[in-house]
């Protein structure tokens, strides 16, 4: 029979793996329950700000085990200083302090007002254009967005972060950085350290020794690491509910963090990427068409003065696209006639990536350029020259 600590454990562990496997490994294209636990669920918790209260349930109810728990069996064992108890305490603090700090500080927010603080990048003219935002109508500065779950215009928006309730921008992502890095060192920190109270249990209980004696009838058996498993079930079930949770989280958060440390190196954030990987995707799947059509001998080749190739002559009827269609078909560009030429889509540089070194760009997240002078000065600027127009002395006043 298993114990009801046993049976505590596998419960927690078949939830988790579950809604591990729909959040993560499932597809939501194809999967309900996968679209319902990804998208369903998180849009409404993202609404109501729901998703804090999650935070607090699953972080402050980890720390009461381990507190309750985990202290416990750190005052019984012999492998693991009684000093991690306050090192303990420092991390809870650093954990809920970070949290309460990332999601209290502001992304910033552009107006037509503070339009000049945040206009500090050159426009694309692919991802950022020269035109007015349509929900508050103000021009939309270069690598800024509208977010609809805050209803501000972000400069530099990376993402909404529903953990936080905030979202992230020019002003706060180097604080979102500090919370995602505390947490990732709190979940790897609480996992050694209950990995430690288990392994030592298990050395002084000689569970690890290659053999032990059976009292029975004197015969030595091999170790059965399932047996040691449910040993542990039985005996910590708190203790390994929080290990497995904290270790899988650990991996979660590593992966996540070396992610934003990726694109911050790059001087992109996390809306750019996804953005990018579309632009790429899209210059593939239009440079494949024209190369099918131009296979198929409904398509000519077209050189300009030196011999470069720099377009391409089309065979095509009114109802053929190969610029802007969907994938085509071989009886598509069958008895075309000749009618417009295509150029073979460029490959797109980002432009915000490719003039900085790695230590400039980590310099501009954690000194955004809205906090400098240069920024300060052309909005203090602005804002005498306005006051001036209306006839008032100016007032302006460092925040």
């Amino acid at each position: 029979m298993l114990s009801s600590g046993a049976i505590q454990f596998i419960t927690f562990s078949l939830i988790f793996v579950s809604l591990t496997y729909a959040c993560i490994i499932a597809d939501p294209r194809t999967s309900n329950i996968a679209r319902f636990c990804t998208r369903s669920i998180p849009s409404f918790l993202l609404k109501q700000g729901g998703l804090q209260i999650v935070y607090l349930v699953i972080v402050l109810g980890s720390w009461s085990i381990i507190f309750t728990y985990g202290y416990k069996a750190i005052d019984n064992s012999n492998h693991i200083h009684s000093h991690h108890k306050n090192a303990g305490y420092l991390v809870f603090a650093l954990c809920m302090t970070s949290w309460r700090y990332a999601s209290s500080k502001s992304p910033g927010n552009v107006t037509a007002r503070t339009i000049p603080l945040f206009d500090h990048y050159e426009y694309d003219n692919l991802l950022y254009t020269n035109r007015i935002c349509p929900t508050l109508q103000i021009r939309k500065v270069a690598r800024s967005k509208f977010d609809r779950y805050t209803k501000a215009h972000v400069p530099r928006f990376d993402h909404f972060c529903g953990w936080l309730n905030q979202a992230i921008g020019e002003q706060n992502y180097r604080w979102f950085l500090l919370f995602l890095m505390v947490h990732f060192l709190m979940c790897v920190y609480g996992s050694w350290a209950m990995a430690a109270v288990l392994h030592g249990d298990a050395v002084d209980k000689k569970l690890l020794d290659p053999t032990f004696l059976n009292a029975d009838n004197d015969t030595d058996l091999k170790i059965d690491y399932i047996a040691v498993l449910r040993y542990f079930c039985k005996e910590y079930p708190q203790i390994m509910c929080v290990l497995l949770l904290m270790t899988v989280v650990s991996v979660i958060l590593g992966i996540f963090l070396c992610f934003h440390l990726y694109i911050t190196a790059q001087n992109m954030t996390t809306n750019e990427f996804f953005k990018w990987r579309q632009v790429k995707q899209w210059h593939k799947k239009e440079t494949q068409k024209i190369q099918l059509a131009l296979k198929y001998g409904k398509v000519k080749s077209v050189f300009n003065g030196n011999g470069a190739k720099s377009g391409l002559r089309h065979l095509s009827n009114s109802d053929v696209d190969v610029a802007c269609t969907g994938p085509l078909k071989k009886s598509q560009f069958q008895g075309a006639p000749i009618t417009r030429i295509y150029l073979i889509p460029d490959q797109y540089q980002n432009i915000f990536t490719s003039n900085k070194g790695v230590i400039e760009n980590f310099v501009e997240v954690f000194k955004p350029l809205s906090f400098r002078q240069e920024a300060i000065q052309r909005y203090r600027t602005t804002l005498e020259e306005e006051e001036e127009e209306e006839g008032n002395p100016a007032k302006w006043k460092a925040t």
